[in-house]
């Protein structure tokens, strides 16, 4: 079955350019309406049956015009819903705050041309929703302990070592060790590998 896809952007160019991307995955991905505004996002998400959203994180609107908060209201109304959020914003902060509010991606238009249909093939036979569980990730061949999913699962929603240390009251030498020892089983060296390979495997917190 097709997935249903809408694309945001307020520049026509990029709407086009997102068109042009998607196309050669017609059969598996339908793009059903496009939108330019963050009221047309939510005009559009109420009208249609949405699963994937590719949105610009900054666009003009009336009601809706910070990005942030629009995600928000998105996960919150529409919960089952895959958010891939393309950006020239490269500000950690912001990143690590749409992690944390479930956005499954956050991709630069820089790099859209490649990571944008190979993040959304990723998806295809996976759970975007899954959590990278022992046992999920054993169905990989990969083998971690429950310690270790439990900190990747909190550095996917955007904590640091020394937050998920006072959420588990784990020391942060502890933390950081089970994070290096999973990255090491994942054969990732740096924490934008560790996304991207979580992310090719479907698992995403």
């Amino acid at each position: 079955m097709e997935k249903r896809i809408l694309i945001a952007d307020d520049h026509p160019i990029y709407l086009m350019g997102l068109r042009a991307l998607l196309s050669p995955l017609a059969g598996q991905y339908h793009i059903v309406d496009e939108a330019l505004t963050t009221d047309e996002v939510i005009s559009k998400l109420e009208f249609h049956d949405i699963d994937i959203l590719v949105t610009d994180f900054s666009m003009p609107g009336d009601k809706y015009n910070d990005g942030l908060a629009l995600i928000q209201l998105i996960k919150r109304r529409w919960p089952a819903l895959v958010i891939i959020v393309v950006t020239m914003i490269h500000n950690p902060g912001i990143q690590r705050a749409l992690r944390q509010l479930g956005v499954h991606a956050v991709i630069s238009k820089a790099g859209l041309a490649t990571e944008l249909v190979h993040f959304i093939k990723g998806l295809s036979g996976t759970s975007a929703f899954s959590k990278p569980t022992a046992d999920a990730l054993a169905s990989t061949g990969i083998s971690l302990t429950p310690k270790e999913s439990e900190v990747l699962r909190l550095l996917l929603r955007g904590l640091t070592v020394s937050d998920i240390s006072a959420r588990l009251n784990r020391t942060k030498q502890t933390v950081s060790a089970q994070k290096k020892s999973a990255m090491r089983k994942l054969g990732v060296t740096t924490e934008y590998e560790l996304y991207q390979q979580l992310q090719q495997l479907g698992l995403f917190s």
